[in-house]
């Protein structure tokens, strides 16, 4: 695993907590919701094509552990991609959003980069 990669690979994961951020604090449901989903699904496929930069990747666990913590906190708001007038439940994606927060930290230090 080369230096760049890895910070690639963590300005993505970064992306993903920042459009997290933006869900969790935002609209629960209408166009704006929908619209924040699609900026964090966006996020999503672009860290998923930096994970295939290094087949070392596949062997860390910190990196597998982070896209287990996504697919946790998306299942909250997966509703979004096809709804706009039901109303997603923010309470209850917060202990996950915080898995992923932490999650992060723990990838970045897997990856030697701030």
């Amino acid at each position: 695993m080369n230096s760049t990669n890895n910070q690639l690979l963590a300005n993505a994961a970064d992306t993903i907590l920042e459009s997290a951020k933006i869900l969790q604090k935002g609209p629960a449901m209408g166009k704006e919701a929908m619209d924040n989903f699609t900026r964090f699904s966006a996020s999503i496929h672009s860290f998923q094509v930096y994970t295939f930069m290094d087949p070392a990747y596949e062997n860390l666990v910190a990196l597998s552990d982070f896209k287990e913590a996504v697919f946790k906190y998306e299942a909250h708001y997966v509703k979004l991609r096809n709804t706009i007038d039901e109303k997603m439940d923010q309470k209850a994606a917060k202990a996950d959003f915080e898995e992923l927060e932490k999650s992060l930290v723990t990838l970045k230090n897997a990856l030697n980069v701030g």
